[in-house]
């Protein structure tokens, strides 16, 4: 058997490969796409409540560091921030009236501050291998994994949801006084945010299960379209092989 003819009987082994391994990686991604449906359907309520939660939060944001109520109304005591906010701050610290912005408090006057964080939703998300953007352009399909923010723009994303109290942006919130935190509605606020919270880990933990049931299909649909992607490489390897040696010119052919 010339080598021509057994490079040829070659690629016709990989095209035929290609053929089967289209009906396999196909098989898969119908798979997946089943189970991206409740996956965007379960981060999209997630979603919903988590906006809510944000919203509240943003509230006692806007409550908690009013500048602009009378002076008497901020304190100096640590201990407050325990009463009117819960867990819902760290970095506790007192500092004086000019670093405060505070209207009407004197500049060496201590205040007691502290920094509220938002909530966070995030997805854990392998994008080589994301439907509408599969790469099987190189051996890793890990590569780029990571954590990002979830959306409504992205709901369903990834193989896992993630919800984390307090790991996002800070702002600034104060001690407040008796009445003035009573004023400022950061008690019956924090009940709504407790009460809010109640259930995320469920949402969370139903769309975690289905997504790992997608992302494993995602996989399979990332292997096959790897495989096919290397067998074109040695289909086109062994056709310019094919080329030279065929070339009378090279003193083919052989």
């Amino acid at each position: 058997m010339s080598v021509i003819v057994g490079l040829t009987s070659d690629s016709s082994a990989l095209s035929q490969q290609n053929t089967d391994t289209v009906e396999f990686r196909d098989r898969a991604q119908r798979l997946a796409d089943d189970f991206a449906i409740p996956s965007a359907d379960i981060d999209n309520l997630t979603i919903t409540k988590f906006n809510s939660i944000i919203q509240t939060q943003n509230h006692i944001i806007t409550a908690g560091g009013n500048t602009g109520l009378a002076s008497a109304c901020y304190s100096a005591n640590t201990d407050l921030f325990a009463t009117n906010y819960g867990d819902l701050v760290t970095g506790v610290a007192v500092t004086l009236g000019a670093n405060t912005g505070i209207v009407g408090i004197g500049t060496s006057t201590p205040v007691a501050i502290a920094t509220l964080k938002l909530d966070v939703l995030e997805a854990y998300r392998y994008p080589k291998i994301e439907s509408g953007t599969l790469d099987t352009s190189t051996d890793n399909p890990f590569t780029g994994e990571g954590y990002v923010t979830l959306t409504s723009g992205n709901a369903g994303i990834g193989n896992s949801t993630r919800y984390t109290r307090g790991a996002g942006a800070g702002s600034t919130v104060f001690a407040l006084i008796g009445d003035c935190n009573t004023t400022a509605g950061i008690d019956t606020l924090r009940t709504l945010y407790n009460s809010q919270i109640s259930g995320m880990s469920s949402f969370v933990s139903a769309a975690t299960v289905v997504k790992g049931e997608k992302t494993e299909y995602q996989f399979h649909v990332w292997s096959y379209g790897r495989k096919i992607a290397t067998n074109n490489v040695g289909i086109s390897s062994i056709t310019s092989t094919v080329d030279i040696l065929e070339n009378p010119g090279l003193g083919g052919p052989y």
